[in-house]
């Protein structure tokens, strides 16, 4: 019987956690897309309608109806205007309604990827430096996508950033106490433990409200980072 330790586990789960994460990020994101039928249908509740009114005062049969709000069916010109002229809004504007809803698809996808790139970085909790190492693997993967290509090398470079600073810190606090005391802080809780501690804190929190701002629309993230690459 083999016999892994935890470290070994953890890095074997990665595949799986990453797995997981793009799906969840996919199925959010498909869910703030809405196709025409969704549209008839929130502007119908909206004044009050039920299927059978709308289908009523239209002259159109009840299931087809029910098929357009499924999106079973494309309503045809003549179909939608009548619709429209019961719901009172133009056709013009439904059709508007829903380029400024589906239009996005793509634009979701690289979002949902950048996503993916910034959420990785919260493995470097569990496995130093992969905080850094999982986002350059999915960006790597992900990379063709310009937008994501961009938006990726701020979060990348975000990462390195806060390693380079923790590193400094630690290491400028350690020989400080060594030129003062004549020893390094081994075996206690010195005050550069608490500022890691702190810094951890940030990274999770501007990861977390990245995380937030993407799922959001906005994609003006990390805006005062500099690109290293």
């Amino acid at each position: 019987m083999r016999y892994y330790n935890k470290t070994t586990i953890l890095i074997l789960l990665i595949p799986q956690t990453i797995k997981v994460w793009t799906v969840i990020i996919a199925k959010t994101n498909s869910n703030l897309k809405m196709n025409l039928g969704q549209i008839i249908s929130t502007e119908r509740k909206s004044r009050g309608f039920s299927q059978e009114l709308l289908a009523e005062n239209s002259g159109i049969s009840l299931r087809t109806i029910q098929r357009i709000e499924n999106n079973t069916s494309h309503p045809r010109p003549h179909t939608l205007k009548t619709i429209a002229d019961v719901l009172q809004i133009e056709p013009a504007e439904l059709a508007e309604k829903q380029h400024m809803n589906s239009e996005p698809e793509t634009n979701l996808k690289s979002l949902s990827k950048i996503n993916l790139i910034n959420s990785s970085a919260l493995i470097g909790l569990v496995i130093p430096f992969f905080n850094i190492i999982a986002a350059i693997i999915i960006w790597s993967i992900n990379k063709s996508d310009a937008f994501v290509k961009e938006k990726g090398k701020k979060v990348i470079s975000f990462q390195i950033l806060w390693g380079i600073g923790v590193t400094l810190i630690l290491s400028t606090t350690h020989i400080i106490y060594y030129l003062i005391m004549g020893k390094f802080m081994w075996g206690r809780l010195p005050i550069a433990m608490i500022i890691f501690a702190l810094m951890v804190l940030t990274n999770v929190f501007l990861i977390i409200r990245t995380s937030t701002q993407l799922k959001k629309g906005n994609t003006e993230i990390y805006s005062f980072i500099p690109s290293l690459f």
